[in-house]
């Protein structure tokens, strides 16, 4: 059994954070642009920290940038968040 399915699997995520603290995931869209979603389970996943991090830190450049030329209205953080997928059996045998 190689256990594709039934496993424990981490990755990474970017969670966006807004002025009010309300927090979206962040999937990417068939052109490869970021949004924000509630949907977690639909969120780009990084496999290694380093490089969500390094992703991280750029799109929050980029948001200084935005918001202070006014492109954008309000100054939004993105974040790392770890996620844990776990999944098991319900039966012991």
């Amino acid at each position: 059994m190689a256990n594709e399915v039934v496993n424990k699997k981490e990755n990474y995520i970017l969670v966006q954070v807004d002025s009010e603290g309300v927090e979206n995931a962040l999937s990417i869209d068939y052109r490869g642009q970021f949004f924000p979603s509630t949907n977690t389970s639909a969120a780009y996943k990084i496999d290694e920290q380093e490089k969500a991090e390094k992703l991280a830190q750029r799109l929050n450049s980029l948001n200084e940038l935005n918001y202070e030329f006014g492109i954008a209205k309000e100054l939004l953080t993105i974040k790392v968040a770890k996620q844990v997928v776990d999944i098991s059996y319900t039966d012991t045998e």
